[in-house]
């Protein structure tokens, strides 16, 4: 299933399977909590003074974990099809991050 991210002024489109859009706010609520979460050591944290600050993300951020830890035996993948999207199909399944 097609999804839109919207990040203020534009958004980002991925596929995901069915199960994962019947769910999406609850897969997002949980990735926002391992995203946030100190003890976890991703690529997305930005350090001011060498302490972690806060976090950069994007779609691919979501989708990778979403593969990593939800999709991990599924042969069915999330993936990114655009980013930085300033027009998309409002028939879209849409959230914000």
């Amino acid at each position: 299933m097609r999804i839109v991210i919207q990040f203020c002024v534009n958004a980002d489109i991925f596929d995901c399977p069915v199960d994962i859009s019947d769910n999406l706010i609850e897969y997002r609520n949980k990735f926002i909590d391992w995203l946030y979460d100190n003890q976890n050591n991703h690529s997305y944290w930005i350090y001011k003074n060498g302490e972690k600050y806060g976090c950069s993300y994007r779609s691919e951020a979501f989708v990778e974990w979403l593969n990593k830890f939800v999709l991990s035996n599924s042969i069915i993948k999330a993936k990114v099809l655009e980013s930085n999207v300033e027009n998309w199909d409002n028939s879209l399944l849409s959230t914000g991050f």
